[in-house]
Order: C-alpha cells, then structure tokens, then sequence
C-alpha cells in the first residue's frame, strides 16, 4: 500500500511549531487509501513527526488527488496550520476542499463546514485574517467571496460576479453584468455595472 506524507514544513516552517506558539507536537500527514481500487477515498493520519506515532485518524475522508492533495494553510490566522484535502476538481477548473482547522485546546484538527463550503479557497494575500474563493461557471461567467474572521467568527465582507447578458428578443450579446458586493454593519450594499468589456 502506497502512503504519502506530506510535512508541515512544506508551507510552514517545523521551527516555528516547536517555538512554543501553543500549536503541539510537530505533525506530518499520511493519506492511507481505502483500498487499491478506490485510492480517492480513505483517511487522514496525523503523524508526530518525530516518533512517527498516529495521534489522530481522520476517516472518511474523499481526496481528489489519491496520494496528493493534502496542503497545511494556516486559514483562521492562529499562528497553528491546519489541514486542506482536495476533495474534488471539476473539469471546468472548480476545486473543492475539505477544512481541518488545528484546535489549540484538544489538540486535534476539527472538520470545518463554513471553510469547506468556499471554492477554491485560500488565505487572502492581502490580509492573512481573511480568506478568499472563486468558480467559473462558464469562460464568461465568474465569481468569488472573500470572508474575514471576527471575534472568532468567519464573516463574509465582499462578493463578485460577472456574466454576460443577452438581449431577450434577439439572443444577442447586451453586455457583462459586473455585481459587486459588501457587506458591513449588518448591511449589504450591491453595485450593478454592465460594461462591453469583461
């Protein structure tokens, strides 16, 4: 049986888990397929690093790529990693996941639904306390979300969509629908533009 073990420090440095920053023990991730014949489905070990002990066994668990597909991103700006699986890549291009985030008090990486339900998700390069998701639903049709976290919450601040419009009557192109979107105060303010450019 193939098994792959992808470190935490491909995308985070192993120094920075064992400084004391409440992350635990140093921890690898080790794809077990259910069998030959099915290698997308199976479970997550999480390894310690240096004893090369199970601590934890995350089952059930779909991975689009077999034996790769495991990334460590620190999505919820805790400072402690935590566990995407590429669950499924649709042939257009839109990539789901499914989010472990790191629980500090348990010690344990815990499924999380609001992160699993944003496509193509990732930390915000311009805020690391936000994250952000996009689909194609078309070569012309496109969107994407970005949520922040607050008090402990993820909290959507801003969407966008752009798709192409047509004339009802004649079937010809009208423009593109650019909506975008912002959500602040408990309120959520859109702003439609229809432009010929894309």
């Amino acid at each position: 049986m193939k098994k792959t073990i992808l470190l935490l420090g491909c995308l985070v440095p192993l120094v920075a888990l064992a400084a004391g920053r409440g992350c635990g023990a140093q921890v690898a991730f080790r794809w077990v397929p259910k069998d030959a014949d099915a290698r997308s489905a199976g479970s997550v070990h999480v390894v310690d690093a240096r004893s090369s002990r199970t601590v934890q066994v995350l089952d059930g668990v779909t991975n689009h790529y077999g034996d790769d597909g495991l990334f460590a991103q620190d999505l919820d700006n805790d400072g402690c990693p935590d566990l995407v699986v590429t669950s499924d890549v649709a042939p257009i291009g839109n990539t789901s996941s499914t989010v472990y985030l790191y629980d500090r008090v348990r010690g344990r990486f815990v499924f999380n639904e609001a992160l699993s339900a944003i496509g193509n998700i990732s930390v915000d390069g311009r805020d690391p306390g936000c994250v952000t998701g996009d689909w194609k639903g078309g070569a012309e049709d496109v969107g994407g979300e970005r949520y922040c976290w607050r008090k402990g919450r993820l909290v959507k601040t801003n969407g966008y969509s752009v798709r192409p419009l047509y004339d009802r009557d004649t079937g010809a192109f009208s423009c593109y629908e650019h909506v975008d979107t912002t959500y602040a105060g408990g309120r959520k303010r859109v702003r439609r533009n229809c432009t010929k450019r894309f």
